[in-house]
């Protein structure tokens, strides 16, 4: 799964980089609420952009995991360098 940095232009034009134009194309859907956004392909049947959402659901649950036991780690982390800072 690869994660891009999208950033608008002055303007407020957004590009995509060259390798997602290459993969979707031309003509693009989105879909979006408040929060995110879904892109795909303008011909794209709804059940493969499902099918490819349900990828991408199961990969954030997955950052989001290795996020949190970073958290965990760096804050153990702290309690043991504070706990030796303590000790006599």
């Amino acid at each position: 799964m690869v994660k891009f940095q999208i950033k608008a232009n002055p303007g407020g034009q957004y590009y995509f980089p060259k390798e997602v134009r290459a993969e979707l194309g031309d003509k693009l859907t989105m879909v979006c609420d408040t929060k995110a956004a879904v892109v795909f392909s303008e011909n794209m049947p709804l059940t493969t952009v499902l099918e490819s959402m349900e990828i991408i659901v199961k990969d954030l649950k997955h950052r989001l995991q290795i996020q949190k036991d970073d958290l965990k780690s760096k804050a153990e982390n702290r309690m043991t360098e504070s706990q030796e800072i303590v000790a006599p």
